[in-house]
Order: C-alpha cells, then structure tokens, then sequence
C-alpha cells in the first residue's frame, strides 16, 4: 500500500458569510454599521484516508461534517487549505473541470427523495453521467445501466420508473448505482442510512462492505450515528464544531477514547451489557458557528476545563502508535 493518502485534507477552513437582512441593510444605507456575520464551518482540519479504507466522520449536527464532505468531494471549495488526491492539489480555481475529468470521488447524500431528479426516470438518473463522461459508447448504456443496478440491489426491470415509485431504502439504492455508475475510488456517504429503517439501514450498510471488497473502494463515512461506524469503519475521526478532536482504529476510539468530548459521546451509547446503567447526554448545547468559544471549542461543555482551555486551542498531537487527540490534558499540565 502507497505511504501517499488516497484523499489527503491539509488545513482545511470553510467559512460562509451570512447575507445581510432588511435591517442591515437599512442600517447602512443610514450610516450604521454592523459586521457581517461569519459561519465558522470547518476550521483547520487536517485528515488522511489511505486507498481501501473505510473512515468514519462522527459529530453532533451542525459540527460541520457535511460541509467537510463536499469539500472533499469537490461539490463546494475550501476557504483557506487544500485536498490532494492522489498527492495531487484537488481544489484547482475550475471546480467543474476538476469534477468533469476525474469523477473518481462520488457523493451519496442522506436524502435520496432529493437528489434525485423527480423527473428523471431510474434508466436516465444512472445512465447520463457515463454517457457525459464517455465511459460507456450510448449503444451498450442499457445493459450497462442494468449492471449497476443488479450491483445495487435492484431490478432492472424497474428501471423506466421515476424516484417517487420506490422506497425509500431503494431510492438510495438507486443513488449508491448512479455513483457507481462513473466507475470511482472513493465515495463519500454522508448520513446515508440516517433516514432509513433500521432493518434496511443493515442491508444498505452490508451493500456498502460488499462494494469495498468487489470494487476496492475507498470511503468517507459520514455519521452521527457511532453504531453504524464502529460496525463499519477501519478508522474513526470525532468532529466538534469545525475541528477534528481525536482520531484513531475504530476498536481504540471505542476501547479507550483519549478527548472528553469523545468519551461524552460514547457514554451516551446505549449497550446490552450495561442496560441498567443511566445514560447522560452531553450537557450543554452546542455554540454557534458564529461565535464559536475562544481557545478549545468543546471547553464550556467539558466537565474537566481549566483556564488554559479558554485561552488557547489544543494541537491534536500523537498519543498513541495511530491515535490522535487534541486535548491540553494530554500535556499534564491541568
């Protein structure tokens, strides 16, 4: 295996400016002045997924994971940083050429009901991107569309139905073909099974394992749900409000989580073995983006804060052969 990263993300920011209301915009048409507001999405992220691997990216919702995945799958660019494929800069100022000649990373999203064109049928969903890529000559798009979607899980019988005419959990279905349909390396799935059945989330889960060994996948498996990424992923990166925290194997993270902010999470997981336990929730809300906490952003929600942590923002440094974790207690100097 390459020492090289399939997907390497270097310092990577996002920040979106809010447009200014009504009042804002009377305020200086009248001499007032008021800033405009800054999203802090992602805020100097660093992440490396090696070719085959399966890395699963957990956080509350609105830390930022879907933001971070569009990043990486080229849909939207970074503010300040970079995302090398294959050690090769993927953020070029053409995002759409880039997209247009390498469509080796494809994005499954949550909604299927919504990224799928209602008023596509199944056939032309799956079958134009390779017809636009010219990967397949449009006389073998048929047989070639019935492959995806028996790789799928599907009846290609159904193919001339529109979106509306499936479940749910075959409407994603139908996504994970259309992305496989452009023959790439490496899939994005961001909350992929949150809206489905628990019974179907199982099955779509297994489909993506059984796609990784046939095709050698490579994935970035974006979640909120830590049991579906401990039954998945080969690594495990915990997200709070722009920033990853700790990183390290899926079996580390779940046997000995290093950063209070991972161990807050796993506490809440409810488990067989410890059923007669009582289970806290991590206390307190998650700040906004807008004014994200000075120093350590988890600090007014970590029962183990102290006033270096307000101050200064902590370095995920090594603390262990693969873990990584970005807390001042590591430095022993509470």
């Amino acid at each position: 295996m390459s020492h090289v990263p399939m997907v390497e993300i270097l310092n990577v920011s996002k920040r979106f400016g809010k447009a200014p209301t009504f009042g804002d915009r009377l305020a200086r048409r009248f001499g007032g002045y008021r800033p405009q507001k800054t999203v802090h999405a992602i805020d100097g992220v660093d992440l490396g997924i090696a070719k085959g691997q399966i890395l699963g990216l957990v956080g509350e919702s609105g830390c930022g994971k879907s933001t971070l995945g569009r990043i990486v799958a080229g849909i939207i660019p970074p503010t300040e940083g970079v995302v090398r494929w294959h050690g090769d800069n993927a953020n070029r100022p053409s995002q759409v050429e880039v997209r247009r000649a390498k469509p080796g990373i494809q994005m499954i999203f949550q909604d299927p009901m919504s990224s799928l064109n209602p008023r596509m049928r199944v056939a032309e969903i799956v079958g134009e991107a390779p017809l636009v890529h010219g990967l397949v000559p449009r006389r073998d798009i048929n047989a070639y569309v019935d492959e995806q979607l028996v790789r799928a899980g599907l009846d290609p019988a159904y193919k001339k139905r529109y979106p509306h005419q499936f479940s749910g959990g075959q409407r994603q279905r139908i996504s994970i073909a259309r992305a496989l349909a452009v023959q790439p390396e490496f899939l994005v799935c961001d909350e992929s099974v949150a809206a489905l059945d628990v019974s179907i989330q199982a099955q779509v889960i297994n489909l993506f394992m059984k796609l990784r060994d046939e095709l050698n996948l490579t994935y970035l498996f974006i979640s909120h749900d830590l049991g579906v990424v401990e039954h998945l992923s080969d690594r495990v990166a915990i997200m709070y409000l722009g920033r990853i925290v700790e990183e390290a194997p899926t079996e580390e993270i779940f046997a000995m989580a290093n950063h209070p902010y991972t161990q807050s999470l796993l506490a809440a997981v409810p488990r067989i073995e410890n059923r007669k336990s009582s289970f806290a929730v991590v206390k307190g809300e998650i700040p906004s983006p807008f004014s994200p906490p000075t120093g350590c952003h988890f600090h007014p929600r970590c029962p183990h804060a102290f006033a270096r942590c307000r101050s200064e923002r902590p370095a995920i440094r090594q603390i262990a052969a693969s873990h990584f974790s970005a807390c001042h207690l590591n430095d022993g100097s509470a």
